[in-house]
């Protein structure tokens, strides 16, 4: 219809609706489901998630000795095999490590070194493009970068993965997971290899009000994943020297070295003290 000389246009013409591409109208969307916000974790994780899974947006964060094989292992199922990750900031990542515990390579991007104060514009125009961004900053950051990658992930659903356990961030982060030792399997009098490794995972943080107890598995398991510790395995006490398992803990991350957990490993009756090792 025309008047006076202006087109006058019927602002829902019949169709639009089957006429727009199906990508657009899910853009226009005006409410998220809150099913969509939230990323698959393993099922041995799920209790210790407030909402059964790692919400987009969240800062989480990861420490103890296992805490990088642990946030790999969650990574891998959330990412699954359409999601992206970019590692920033850590040289001694071990990407083949992180491939074991599902991670497609072919799917992460690695910054080792962004440059001395560029890690945070790095991290935030990442935000844009990936689904998981893990760091370990190094030094301490300051309020107007945590302020605004804490915006920025919200804004773009990108999950933060502290591998630091927070250590870092100038103010509480959404959740952490802490990674205790109970023992090692494997090792004989002074001979053996590694080749499993039981754990008690717990959360911690502002946003788990309704996280589980503490959880324990295997990290890794015999096959170098997660896996999960029947209650009978659990409560038998480990047949090793407690020399051997003090020995033990001091054995490196998987994700945080080229050394797997089936490397040989020896002792001596009377070992020097180890050096503590943070992941």
């Amino acid at each position: 219809m025309v008047m006076a000389g202006v087109s006058v246009v019927d602002t829902e013409p019949r169709g639009l609706r089957e006429r727009l591409d199906p990508e657009i109208l899910a853009k226009l969307k005006p409410v998220t489901l809150s099913g969509e916000q939230v990323l698959d974790v393993p099922e041995l994780l799920k209790p210790l998630f407030p909402w059964g899974g790692l919400q987009r947006g969240w800062s989480v964060g990861v420490e103890g000795c296992g805490g990088w094989s642990l946030s790999m292992a969650m990574l891998g199922e959330a990412l699954g095999a359409e999601g992206w990750l970019a590692v920033v900031g850590v040289p001694s990542f071990n990407v083949a490590a992180a491939a074991g515990f599902g991670v497609r390579l072919d799917r992460m991007l690695v910054v080792e070194d962004p440059g001395p104060g560029r890690w945070a514009t790095v991290i935030a125009t990442l935000c844009e493009s990936v689904d998981v961004v893990a760091f370990a900053p190094g030094m301490r950051v300051g309020v107007r970068d945590q302020r605004r990658l804490t915006a920025r992930a919200r804004e773009q659903g990108t999950v933060l993965v502290h591998l630091d356990g927070g250590a870092t961030w100038p103010s509480a982060i959404d959740l952490t997971l802490s990674v205790n030792t109970l023992r090692w399997d494997g090792i004989g009098d002074g001979h053996g290899h590694l080749k499993r490794r039981l754990v008690s995972v717990s959360a911690a943080g502002r946003r788990t009000g309704a996280a589980g107890a503490p959880v324990e598995m295997w990290l890794p398991d015999a096959r170098g994943a997660l896996g999960a510790a029947t209650s009978i395995e659990a409560t038998v006490e480990p047949a090793i020297e407690s020399t051997v398992e003090t020995a033990v803990q001091s054995t490196v991350d998987p994700a945080a070295s080229p050394r797997s957990a089936g490397a040989r490993h020896t002792h001596s009756k009377t070992p020097a003290s180890p050096t503590p090792v943070t992941w």
